[in-house]
C-alpha cells in the first residue's frame, strides 16, 4: 500500500507519555503523542503520520483534532497533573494555533495553565509565527522549545517569547554516560543558561538509572523517557493521572532487575496522610 492508501483507513489516536520530577519521582503530566490506527495494520508511528500530513495538507486539522482530544482528556485529571501538545509550525505561520488552542480550551472546560504548546526551534527562529505565538501566550498557555541544542541560536531566541521550559534533545541524553565528551558538557551548559533565563528543563529520552544520576547532577528539572515508561494509552493515563496518592517513579534501578519492558514496572505509590499536604513548587515543565 501507498502512504497515502494507509491513511484513507483508520483514525487517529493520542498516546499519553509521563513527565517526572526528578527532585521526587512525582508525575506532573504528560506530553500528548498522536498515532494512526489503522484497521489492519495496527498503530502507524508519528514519523510515517506526520511527514504525511504535512504534504497532504492534512497537518493543521489534524493538529486541531490533538488540541482538541487532548484539552478533553486532560480535563478529566486533577488539577495539578498538565499536558503538552505538539505545535505545526505551518499552523502557526497561518495563525491557526491560537485559535485551535482557544477553541480546545472553551470547549473542555480546562485551564490555560495546565496547557503547554511545544514549538520546534525553527519555529521560534521565523518571524512569521511570531504572532502567533504572542498570541498563545495571552491566552495563558506556556510554550516549550524542542529539541534544544541541535541549534545553538535557539538559546538566543528563547527570551524573545515567553518560553517557559527547554527540552534537550534526546541525542545529547542519550550520549550522556561516557564520562567525558561533548554531549555532557552541552547538556549542562543548556541547563545552566536555561537556568539562568528562569526557564525550567526537560530531558527526553531517558533511558538508564546512569542518566538519571548525571541529569540530576546537573539540576535538570524533569526527565521524560522509557526508563519511566512508553506512551501510554487514553486508559491507562487516566489510570495513572488519578491515581491517590499521587504516583511516584523510582529514580534508580533496582539491583539484579533488568530495564524495564512494561510501561508501569517503575510506578510506586508515596503512602502516608501527610503526602497529599506536600507542598511541591509548581513548574511548568513540558
Amino acid at each position: 500500500m501507498s502512504v497515502d492508501e494507509v491513511f484513507q483507513e483508520g483514525n487517529p489516536v493520542l498516546h499519553f507519555q509521563p513527565a517526572v520530577d526528578l527532585a521526587t519521582g512525582r508525575l506532573l503530566g504528560f506530553e500528548a503523542l498522536v498515532r494512526w490506527e489503522h484497521p489492519r495494520r495496527g498503530l502507524i508511528a508519528p514519523d510515517v503520520l506526520l511527514p504525511w500530513a504535512e504534504t497532504s495538507g492534512y497537518i493543521v486539522t489534524l493538529n486541531s483534532w490533538i488540541l482538541a482530544e487532548a484539552c478533553t482528556q486532560a480535563a478529566a485529571w486533577p488539577s495539578a497533573i498538565q499536558v503538552a501538545v505538539n505545535g505545526a509550525t505551518s499552523q502557526l505561520r497561518q495563525h491557526q494555533m491560537s485559535a485551535a488552542a482557544a477553541e480546545a480550551l472553551q470547549v473542555s472546560g480546562l485551564n490555560p495553565d495546565r496547557l503547554t504548546i511545544e514549538v520546534t526551534e525553527r519555529t521560534v527562529a521565523d518571524p512569521s509565527a511570531a504572532d502567533d505565538l504572542h498570541a498563545l501566550s495571552r491566552l495563558g498557555v506556556h510554550l516549550a522549545v524542542d529539541n534544544v541544542g541541535t541549534s545553538w541560536s535557539t538559546l538566543g531566541n528563547l527570551g524573545r517569547f515567553a518560553i517557559e521550559t527547554a527540552k534537550i534533545d534526546r541525542e545529547f541524553i542519550s550520549a550522556l554516560e561516557p564520562h567525558e565528551g561533548m554531549n555532557r558538557a552541552i547538556t549542562e551548559a543548556i541547563i545552566h543558561v536555561s537556568h539562568s533565563l528562569a526557564i525550567s528543563t526537560v530531558a527526553e529520552g531517558i533511558e538508564t538509572a546512569e542518566q538519571v544520576v548525571i541529569l540530576r547532577g546537573f539540576g535538570a528539572d524533569v526527565g521524560q523517557g522509557y526508563f519511566f515508561a512508553r506512551p501510554l494509552p487514553s486508559d491507562q493515563a487516566y489510570e495513572m493521572a488519578n491515581s491517590q496518592p499521587r504516583m511516584v517513579f523510582s529514580l534508580k534501578d533496582e539491583v539484579g532487575e533488568a530495564p524495564p519492558s512494561a510501561s508501569h514496572r517503575r510506578l510506586t505509590v508515596v503512602h502516608g496522610e501527610a503526602d497529599g499536604e506536600l507542598e511541591i513548587p509548581r513548574v511548568h515543565v513540558l
